[in-house]
């Protein structure tokens, strides 16, 4: 199995929801949230291919849970992040695929299809944008122009009122995730569960990024391997930049 083969299945992925999009039908799930049977048949989909390429894996998928989930190879699949974005037109959404080995993210790949950008990364190799290498932006200063960008559900109103920066909200996971590897913005904010920031995080941190609580204590990958959604923010951001950042929300 090669990355390249990843890529690949993830792109066919999100043209499928493409084609999908033209009409598809819509349910709401009990948390409130929008699933469409665009996010069922691209899931179905990639279970499908990816288990062609690695029999032995595992999945934790969005719409249909975990298969084989002590398995020592994990395949972590949300396959549309943003669904209500894709609902309303919104071109702020993508497929991600993330392999987990021994808690360890070994490779992640995000298409983000109406933009036709393919992020991917394997561990210790880099991140790529459409096969070019990205870096992170870093620096000692943050500024009140500068971008940083929350989930809905990982802020309230009084830390909206202190956080630094410009804040902004996506609407999707793996765009604020691909934006802050890239550049566009600097850091992201994050609640979730597995799937939807394990390629993400792995990009970003092959980017230059770091992870640790909005508190400043360590992140593991192990706080999700286990299934449950992260209790506490995220903070996602160059080392410089996320100092820049802790200082002034702790005001140190």
């Amino acid at each position: 199995m090669s990355i390249n083969e990843v890529k690949q299945l993830v792109i066919e992925a999100g043209r499928l929801a493409q084609r999908l999009a033209e009409d598809f039908t819509l349910e709401t799930k009990s948390d409130s949230s929008f699933v469409t049977n665009a996010d069922r048949a691209v899931e179905s989909y990639l279970r499908e291919h990816l288990t062609q390429l690695l029999p032995e894996a595992g999945f934790f998928g969005e719409e249909e849970g975990f298969t084989n989930r002590h398995a020592r190879l994990l395949w972590a699949i949300d396959p549309i992040d943003g669904t209500s974005n894709f609902v309303f037109g919104i071109p702020l959404w993508g497929v991600s695929v993330a392999l987990i080995e021994d808690e360890s993210i070994r490779l992640g790949v995000i298409f983000l299809p109406v933009l036709n950008e393919v992020y991917w990364a394997e561990k210790g190799a880099g991140a790529y944008l459409n096969d070019q290498p990205i870096r992170a932006v870093d620096s000692e200063e943050f500024t009140s122009e500068d971008v940083i960008c929350y989930a809905s559900d990982a802020v309230d109103a009084d830390l909206l009122r202190i956080m630094p920066g410009r804040p902004r909200c996506f609407g999707s996971a793996v765009v604020k995730l691909a934006w802050t590897a890239a550049g566009r913005v600097r850091g992201a904010l994050s609640l979730g569960r597995l799937y939807d920031l394990a390629a993400g995080l792995l990009i970003c941190h092959e980017a230059g990024c770091q992870t640790r609580y909005l508190s400043g204590e360590e992140w593991y990958l192990k706080h999700l391997t286990g299934g449950a959604a992260l209790r506490e923010p995220i903070l996602t951001a160059p080392p410089r930049t996320m100092q820049a950042i802790f200082r002034l929300l702790h005001k140190v």
